[in-house]
Order: C-alpha cells, then structure tokens, then sequence
C-alpha cells in the first residue's frame, strides 16, 4: 500500500455561473460543468451575467448555485436557469465585482434591486424615440414565421385554460405536425400539435 501525503485535493468547481433577472425581475442563477461558446451565447440571450474560471472566493459562492441545464445541441443552444434567493444572487454578483473589460454580459447595468418597471423605463428612456427595441429576453435561434419552425426550435403551446401557455422545444416536424417536448420540464411525455396551434415568441429584430 501506498504511503498517504496528507494532502487533499483541492474542491472541483465548476467553470462557469450565470446569473440575471427573469422577466419578472426575479434573481435567477446556474452553474455549469463546462465552459462552452454555445452556453456563453445562451446565456446573453437570456440578457444574464456570465462568470468564467473566477477566484476562490467567487466560485465558493458560485458552487451554490443550482446545476443549469444544456438542451439542444451543436452552436445553437438554451438554458434552464432557475429562480433563486435575492440574498446569495447579490452575494455572488458583490463577490464577483464590477464588470471587467471583455467580460461576456449582454448588460453592463447594474440591475439589482430595480423593479421590472424601473428597468423599462430606464430601457425606453435610454432608447432614441424612434429606436425603441422590445426589452422582452430574446432567445437565439427563434423563427420568424409558422413556415421557418424547425427542430430545435421553441414555440409556444396551450396546456390548458387553467394552465396557460409554455415554453415548448420541437423535436421533430412531419409536415404541419409538430412533435414537441417542454422546455422547462424535459422529464413529461412528448407530445404532438399541429402548426397552427402553436404561438411564436417574439424573435427580436432581423
């Protein structure tokens, strides 16, 4: 038998944290075992704060954060990052500091503590009146008509009238018949719609 050091390897950390607000102005935060160009992408798309290969102290935070998930596959792809405490979103952004030059972030305000209707409004008066962009997150890789509807594609379906509308991904497309699965909820069944039953989310400027 080998004679023990004593040493203990060092905790592995994960690379990569994510953290924004929904559309709701609720934290929202994920790490994520690999960094890849895709997630980066993802994640400006989802207007969130990308944190790489960060400091001892930041990444301790960091690891509390729940473990995101990757759907889709190849450059095109879209998180799951879920809802989390005010207290540790704060507490990780504080750890992190102020954006660095060449930081990937779709924003470079500082957004926390602000209502959802003081960031519109900082938004549109922002904005050159004849400029006005929607402020709505805006996803890649999102069509632009009912005929572009692709695999990989996110659409929304209607569950129910109790239950509303979600955030679907198709799987695979026969003709008019779309073969959908939920974003959000990988683990439920399948399941199948016809093309005109399915709404479209706004895909942002051409």
């Amino acid at each position: 038998m080998g004679k023990k050091t004593g040493k203990t390897e060092p905790a592995k950390v994960d690379p990569v944290y994510v953290l924004g607000l929904d559309a709701n102005g609720k934290p929202r935060g994920a790490r994520f075992a690999e960094l890849k160009d895709s997630i980066v992408s993802a994640a400006m798309d989802m207007k969130c704060r990308v944190l790489i290969d960060q400091p001892a102290p930041v990444s301790a935070l960091g690891m509390k954060l729940p473990v995101g998930r990757v759907y889709g596959g190849g450059k095109v792809v879209r998180l799951f990052v879920p809802n989390i405490r005010r207290e540790l979103y704060d507490k990780v952004l504080e750890a992190a500091g102020p954006l660095a030059d060449g930081e990937p972030a779709a924003e470079k305000n500082d957004v926390r503590g602000q209502a959802p209707e003081d960031l519109q409004a900082k938004s549109e008066a922002d904005a050159a009146p004849d400029d006005v962009r929607c402020i709505s997150p805006v996803t890649s890789g999102l069509p632009r008509s009912w005929e572009e509807i692709a695999v990989g594609h996110m659409v929304l379906a209607h569950e129910s009238p109790d239950d509303g509308w979600w955030e679907a991904v198709v799987i695979a497309r026969d003709a008019e018949i779309l073969t959908l699965r939920y974003r959000d909820a990988p683990k439920l069944p399948k399941f199948i719609r016809h093309i005109n039953t399915v709404a479209l989310v706004n895909p942002g400027l051409a």
